[in-house]
């Protein structure tokens, strides 16, 4: 889908075989005097991210979203690493699921429910805990909403035991205007690392600006987490990952491509050269097993002009305490969740 949906979990535990129970809280929208609640919640029993129940919310026509306010939550009984990926959608098309329908991956979503993300906050935790991600989103211009919104709720504890996902989300609406304005939410730049930090790891995600675009705003957030079940050792001591985004004018001949780049001390240099702006940065801050979560906003006062040619960058950085010599490298699993409010 358009906001990054393809989860990369080639270090995880393999996908087994699943059971679903529809916990309180099935899928509801309320109307409110300002937009609706997007409200659901649901109990998984998986060892793997095989289960992804939809639930649908029907709006008035003639609205559109101006922000999202809530949260979303999980909660875990496993000590090992359990995430989940809480999205909402918008179709595009006439076709709407059914509350609690769960027809397989993102493709099959995709395929049966053409959808464009509106937000989709990340939730990673490695203890037996509930954790509550906050969501607040303001769109710099309003987008203009069709008559079905859904819910994705795909996550899992890895172990087979009763994992919990709830959303509670307000969306913001106002009636739209005639004309309305034309700009799209992509999520080019979201992607998941699995990063040492006594390595001082970087990471890239790149994108090729096209055509002279502007860039409203960009929203979402990151999380990071370290324990068993991630990968590698658990580091002993503090640990920091940075998330930031670049714009380089007049392009990265370091990065060829869109995609994904890794650890490279020679593509890092761009960072520090006169061409390069950085339009935002968020730190994660661990010591030992944790999961740090933290919004990744820029609501810029002016709209940012991006170029043809130009390059957004999307940097990961790991560090840490130096650790007993002979020991394995540490390992960190960091996501971003973000999204970026642009002209088409």
């Amino acid at each position: 889908m358009p906001f990054y949906n393809c989860r990369k979990m080639f270090l995880l535990p393999a996908l087994l075989l699943s059971s679903l129970f529809v916990n309180c809280l099935p899928g509801t929208a309320g109307a409110t005097d300002m937009g609706i609640e997007t409200d659901a919640s649901v109990t998984t029993v998986t060892k793997g991210l095989t289960r992804k129940p939809l639930y649908p919310f029907h709006i008035s026509p003639g609205q559109s979203l101006v922000g999202i306010d809530g949260y979303v939550e999980t909660v875990s009984p496993s000590e090992k690493f359990s995430e989940a990926l809480i999205s909402l959608h918008m179709a595009t098309s006439p076709a709407c699921p059914a509350p609690g329908e769960d027809i397989g991956d993102y493709a099959a979503i995709n395929a049966h429910f053409p959808n464009i993300t509106l937000a989709a906050p990340i939730v990673k935790q490695n203890a037996p805990d509930h954790q509550r991600v906050p969501v607040h989103i303001r769109l710099a211009r309003p987008f203009p909403l069709k008559s079905c919104l859904f819910l994705i709720l795909d996550g899992s504890d890895f172990t087979g035991k009763p994992y919990t996902m709830t959303a509670h989300l307000h969306v913001k609406t106002i009636p739209t205007q005639q004309p309305p304005e034309q700009f799209e939410l992509t999520g080019v730049l979201s992607d998941e690392f699995l990063m040492s930090p006594q390595k001082h790891e970087t990471a890239y995600k790149v994108y090729h600006v096209p055509k002279d675009r502007m860039i409203f705003s960009i929203d979402g957030n990151v999380a990071a987490v370290a324990g068993e079940g991630v990968v590698f050792r658990t580091p002993l001591h503090w640990w920091v990952v940075s998330h930031s985004v670049f714009l380089e004018h007049g392009g990265c001949p370091q990065f060829p491509h869109d995609g994904t780049y890794s650890d490279n001390p020679a593509l890092d240099a761009f960072m520090f050269e006169p061409q390069t702006t950085t339009l935002h940065t968020a730190y994660l801050k661990g010591e030992g097993v944790s999961y740090p979560n933290t919004p990744f906003t820029l609501q810029p006062k002016d709209p940012i002009l991006v170029r043809k040619g130009d390059c957004l960058i999307h940097g990961v950085r790991a560090m840490g305490a130096d650790e007993p010599a002979g020991r394995p490298a540490d390992g960190i699993n960091t996501e971003s969740q973000i999204f970026m409010e642009m002209t088409p």
